[in-house]
C-alpha cells in the first residue's frame, strides 16, 4: 500500500511517470471501446445481411412451395389439408427439406393468417397457435411487414424451446402466386425461419481481437513516439527546475544577506538618529541662552533687590538690644525672605529642566504596572493642588497593565502632564484620567476642561522651548522631554484640542508585554 502511495503520490512531480500511467490507462480504455464498437458494428452488418438472405430465401421458398407442392396437390386432391393428410404433409416436408439442404437454417415454420402453425420442421410444434399480441414479430409479418429477432444462446424462443446456439429468427409474409411473380395483394400466411448464427460469435470475437490488436499497436507506436518526446521534455524540465531551485536558493541567501544588511543599517540609522537628537538638544542650548538669561535674571534680580533692601534697612535701624529695630520694620523680614525662597526654587526648577533636557541618560527597563505609577503620581500631585478646586475623575482598568519601562522616566511624563492639566484648570474645572487595556497595548488618556490649545499650535507643542504659558511659568522643555521618553519606550504620545477654552486631551500608547494573554 505504501509503495502504491509513493508511486501515485510522489514527493516530486515526475512527467514521465504521469505520462506513462495516463497513456496506459488511455490505451486500455480506447482499445476496449474500439473492441466493443467495431464488433458491434460488424454484428449489426452481419445481422442485416442475414435478414436480407432470409428475405431472398423465403421468397424462393414461397415460389418452390407453390410450384412443387401447392399446384400439384391442388390438381390431385383439389384441397390442402396438412393437419389431416399425412401424404400432403410428407410431400411438403420433402420439398422444404430439399430446399434447406446445405443451408444454415435449422428450423422452418409456416403460419396461416390465424397464427396457426400448419407446418414445421419440428413435428411436435405443428398445430400450435400463438395468440395475437403474444409475438409482435409474427403480428408484424401477418400485417405484411417482415421482422427479425436475434435469439442468444441460453434463452427461450417464442415456442418455449431452449436455444442452444445463437439464432436469427425471421418472419416474412408469403403470398399467392400468379404469372410473372408473387401476388402481393393476396397474403396467404407467414414463414418463419431460424438461421444458425454460429459464425456471428466467431466473427465478433475475431473482429474484437483484430480491433484491439490494431488499436493497441497504433496506440503503442504513438505512445513510444510521444514517450521519446516526453523524455526529452522531462530532461529539459529537470534542467530548468534545477536552475530555478539554484536561483531560488541563491535568491534566499541574497535576501537573507540583504536583510542582515538592512537590519544593520537600520540600527545604525537609529543610533545616528539618537545622536542627531542629542546633537540638536546640545545645539538648542545656545538658543536657550536668551530665554535662560531672562528667566534666571528676573528671580535673581528679585533676590538681589530683597537682599539689598534688607541690608539698607539693617543700616538704618538703631540698635535696640538683642532684637533690634522696631516691631513694624521687623515684620518686613519674613515677607522678603519668602520672596527670596520662592525665586531661588524657581531658578532651581529652570536649571533642573535644562539639565534633564540636555542630559543623555540610558533608561533602566524593568517590568512595571502602569497603574502603580499613576497612583504614585496622584499621591504626589493631589497634596499640591487639592485646595485649588479641581476635580479629578479616574477610570483605571482593573486588569494589570504590565509593560517594560523605566519607572522614574514614566513618572516624570505622567507628573508633567498632570501638572499641565492643573495649570490649565486653575480657574476651576475637571481633569479626567483613564487607563484602558487593549489586546497588545495600554492607552493612558489625560483630558482636562481647561483653556485648551489653538489648532495652529498643536503641531508645535512637542518642540523644545515652545510654550504658550506666560513668562516665568514655563520653559517649553516639559512636553519635549515627555515625547523623547515615550519614544524610547516604543510608544507614542498625541495631543488634541478643539480650540481655546475647550480643553485638551493627551493620549499615550505603550506596548504591553507580549507573552501576556489578552483577557
Amino acid at each position: 500500500m505504501q509503495k502504491l502511495q509513493k508511486i501515485f503520490h510522489p514527493e516530486k512531480f515526475n512527467l514521465i511517470l504521469y505520462y506513462t500511467i495516463t497513456s496506459f490507462v488511455a490505451i486500455g480504455i480506447i482499445s476496449l471501446m474500439v473492441g466493443w464498437v467495431f464488433p458491434r458494428m460488424e454484428s449489426q452488418e452481419l445481422i442485416k445481411r442475414s435478414e436480407e438472405y432470409a428475405g431472398y430465401f423465403i421468397t424462393h421458398m414461397n415460389y418452390e412451395i407453390y410450384k412443387e407442392f401447392l399446384l400439384p396437390t391442388l390438381r390431385k386432391d383439389k384441397q390442402i389439408d396438412l393437419e389431416n393428410n399425412r401424404r400432403q404433409r410428407r410431400r411438403l416436408d420433402k420439398v422444404i427439406r430439399k430446399s434447406l439442404y446445405g443451408l444454415p437454417i435449422t428450423k422452418l415454420y409456416l403460419y396461416n393468417m390465424e397464427s396457426h402453425i400448419i407446418y414445421s420442421t419440428v413435428p411436435e410444434h405443428i398445430g400450435f397457435t400463438l395468440s395475437h399480441g403474444e409475438n409482435k414479430k409474427l403480428d408484424s409479418a401477418l400485417c405484411g411487414t417482415p421482422a427479425s429477432a436475434l435469439r442468444l444462446a441460453g434463452t427461450i424462443d417464442s415456442k418455449g424451446s431452449y436455444v442452444e446456439d445463437t439464432l436469427l429468427e425471421s418472419y416474412y409474409p408469403i403470398y399467392d402466386m400468379q404469372e410473372g411473380g408473387l401476388k402481393k395483394d393476396h397474403q396467404t400466411g407467414v414463414m418463419e425461419i431460424y438461421q444458425d448464427m454460429w459464425g456471428l460469435k466467431k466473427q465478433i470475437t475475431k473482429a474484437r481481437k483484430k480491433a484491439i490488436i490494431t488499436t493497441g499497436s497504433a496506440m503503442g507506436v504513438l505512445f513510444f513516439v510521444l514517450f521519446l518526446i516526453m523524455l526529452k521534455a522531462a530532461r529539459i524540465i529537470n534542467v530548468r527546475t534545477k536552475q530555478l531551485v539554484d536561483a531560488r536558493d541563491t535568491l534566499e541567501h541574497k535576501v537573507e544577506e540583504r536583510t542582515v544588511e538592512i537590519r544593520k543599517v537600520y540600527k545604525e540609522l537609529q543610533d545616528t538618529q539618537r545622536m542627531l537628537m542629542q546633537s540638536e538638544k546640545l545645539a538648542s542650548i545656545g538658543t536657550l541662552v536668551t530665554g535662560l538669561a531672562h528667566e534666571i535674571n528676573n528671580p535673581l534680580a528679585s533676590v538681589a533687590s530683597c537682599a539689598e533692601g534688607l541690608i539698607e534697612r539693617m543700616k538704618t535701624l538703631p540698635y535696640k538690644g538683642e532684637h533690634g529695630g522696631s516691631e513694624e520694620e521687623l515684620k518686613i523680614f519674613p515677607e522678603y525672605l519668602k520672596i527670596i525662597c520662592n525665586e531661588t526654587y524657581r531658578c532651581k526648577s529652570i536649571i533642573s529642566n535644562l539639565l534633564n533636557f540636555a542630559r543623555h541618560s540610558e533608561p533602566e527597563f524593568k517590568r512595571i504596572d502602569i497603574r502603580s505609577l499613576i497612583y504614585d503620581v496622584l499621591s504626589i500631585i493631589q497634596h499640591q493642588f487639592q485646595s485649588k478646586g479641581q476635580k479629578i475623575q479616574l477610570n483605571i482598568s482593573e486588569q494589570a497593565c504590565n509593560i517594560m519601562g523605566d519607572p522614574q522616566q514614566l513618572k516624570q511624563v505622567f507628573l508633567n502632564l498632570m501638572i499641565n492639566a492643573f495649570h490649565a484648570t486653575e480657574g476651576g474645572g475637571d481633569i479626567y484620567l483613564s487607563i484602558c487595556k487593549k489586546q497588545t497595548y495600554v492607552q493612558i488618556i489625560f483630558r482636562d476642561s481647561g483653556i485648551g490649545i489653538q489648532p495652529e499650535h498643536l503641531n508645535k507643542i512637542f518642540d523644545p522651548f515652545f510654550t504658550t504659558k506666560s513668562i516665568g511659568k514655563g520653559t517649553g522643555l516639559g512636553l519635549a522631554i515627555c515625547y523623547g521618553i515615550i519614544d524610547v519606550h516604543n510608544g507614542r504620545i498625541e495631543a488634541f484640542s478643539e480650540g481655546l477654552d475647550k480643553g485638551a486631551t493627551f493620549t499615550i500608547v505603550l506596548p504591553l508585554i507580549l507573552d501576556e494573554k489578552y483577557l
